[in-house]
């Protein structure tokens, strides 16, 4: 009984430490590592589909908007977003999240 145990601590300490290294994005860039461009990135950039940036102020600015963008590029795993689309009152911002190797 006691082989069988130690065998099977041994098989699970080896498949954690196997899969602990398994990750696309090991570290979550803050919003000043964040690159926004008008471009489309290259080929070695993934796209990790649209997002978008909100301010609920009565006033936005682009800075505020942008900063919302860039939150929402670091939850999908992005390191880049290429910008589309403004809304009309400045409140709003759609763009394309990528990961760039």
């Amino acid at each position: 009984m006691f082989t069988s145990t130690l065998k099977m601590t041994i098989a699970i300490l080896l498949l954690s430490v196997l899969f602990s290294g398994c990750g696309s994005h090991p570290v979550l860039p803050k919003k000043s590592d964040i690159k926004v461009t008008r471009n489309t990135p290259g080929p070695e950039c993934k796209s990790l589909g649209s997002i978008e940036g909100r301010s609920i102020k009565t006033k936005p600015t682009q800075d505020d908007v942008l900063d919302d963008l860039k939150e929402e590029a670091i939850r999908k795993g992005a390191n880049v977003v290429k910008a589309q689309t403004m809304g009309s009152l400045g409140g709003t911002i759609r763009g394309e999240a990528f990961f760039c190797e």
